[in-house]
């Protein structure tokens, strides 16, 4: 029987292992972390993170993130685990702290946020970009290019107290450890923007680029020097309709960036997977192909990425993560009906290797753990490479 790391390294390399490795990128949210934990999951609850983090109980919320994602990386017998950042902005700007709000608002540095309670996920509602455009973002950028490489390793002491605790108890585990790097592609409040300075300042888009690639090659080295051997370049480009820029606009500003992580990334030995949901058929060649990845993960097949032609067009190049529809499946769907898909996504990705089962997104608050645990027991059964898919 194979460890979990080397089953998840058998399917990155296109090899089938015993079975299909199983894990969620984006994380297990509550309600099904605490039902999985058997009590209130802090890692699972993003509100309750940055509430900590506002009162200044750092220590305490640290060890609250080590003890969940150990404990559900254990016990849902996941191939693979996740260095989870501390709720502090990714931008390198002073006043990371936040401050709350509200119940569900809160503010970090001159940016509000609030969290929407179907994903999980928080919203940046306000921010001196947002209200002052070119000329703020302009000066967000020299503020970028201001700080030293020594700075950014400085901001990024999450690891810190990683490296003695969680990433030892994950290797422990034998599991193949993962980081979210942040991508080079845009995702704040101030999207639009950011998407008409492509046409009418693309000096702005380069130099803000150049710094996010800086910032996240710099914080993927420190993750590698803590055992993490695979990497999530997550941010999303498209929506259900394509992608969010052109074609050429991808080729000129994106791409150069994406491959200059990729190159630096592989040169420590890790793996790269891009990630995005929506639909990316326009620039699926450039996305996975000469962007150098090694995988794609957040397969939105309700966006019209189908799996038989992704598997048929690059299932010999590239690794897939997914893709049990979260959308509706696992939030909505009979247990039948969640049986059903998993075995489809697996009979699907899974012959010949290239495939870690995963959801389309995350297994966030919508998500009836009841189903969840009925996907996780249908991949056990039908993802052994011993049965016939």
């Amino acid at each position: 029987m194979l460890s979990s790391r080397e089953r998840v390294i058998r399917a990155v390399h296109h090899e089938e292992p015993d079975r299909v490795p199983i894990f969620e990128p984006y994380g297990v949210f509550s309600p099904t972390a605490d039902v999985v934990l058997g009590r209130r999951s802090i890692v699972g609850n993003p509100l309750a993170r940055v509430r900590m983090a506002a009162q200044g109980r750092v220590k305490r919320l640290s060890d609250g993130i080590i003890r969940d994602e150990y404990e559900l990386t254990k016990k849902l017998k996941f191939d693979m685990a996740n260095i989870v950042l501390l709720p502090h902005s990714n931008e390198l700007r002073p006043g990371t702290k936040p401050k709350m709000i509200d119940e569900k608002t809160w503010r970090v540095g001159d940016s509000i946020y609030r969290l929407t309670s179907q994903t999980g996920y928080a919203v940046e509602m306000d921010s001196k970009i947002m209200k002052e455009g070119i000329p703020a973002f302009e000066e967000h950028i020299r503020e970028l290019e201001e700080v030293g490489n020594e700075e950014i390793d400085d901001v990024i002491e999450d690891f810190q107290y990683y490296e003695r605790r969680l990433g030892r108890l994950f290797k422990n585990l034998d599991v193949l450890i993962c980081i979210g790097s942040g991508h080079t592609v845009h995702q704040r409040g101030w999207l639009p923007l950011f998407l008409k300075c492509l046409y009418i300042r693309p000096d702005l888009i380069r130099r803000y680029l150049r710094q996010r690639t800086r910032y996240n090659i710099r914080k993927v080295n420190i993750a590698a020097d803590f055992g993490a051997e695979l990497v999530y370049a997550h941010g999303d480009i498209a929506d259900n309709h394509g992608p969010m820029v052109s074609q050429e606009h991808y080729r000129e500003f994106f791409l150069p960036e994406i491959k200059k992580a990729v190159e630096s990334y592989h040169k420590r030995g890790l793996f790269v997977f891009n990630s995005s949901d929506g639909n990316l058929w326009p620039i699926m060649e450039d996305y996975l192909i000469n962007s150098g990845v090694d995988g794609i993960m957040e397969i939105q097949k309700t966006a019209g990425m189908d799996l038989e032609r992704l598997k048929g067009q690059f299932g010999d190049r590239i690794c897939f993560e997914g893709a049990v529809d979260c959308s509706f499946a696992l939030p909505f769907g009979s247990e039948e009906e969640v049986v059903r898909e998993t075995k489809e996504t697996i009979g699907i990705l899974s012959p010949g290797g290239g495939h870690i089962l995963s959801s389309t997104n995350s297994i966030h608050p919508g998500v009836k753990p009841s189903n969840y645990f009925t996907m996780l027991e249908t991949a056990w059964k039908y993802g052994r490479y011993d049965r016939k898919h």
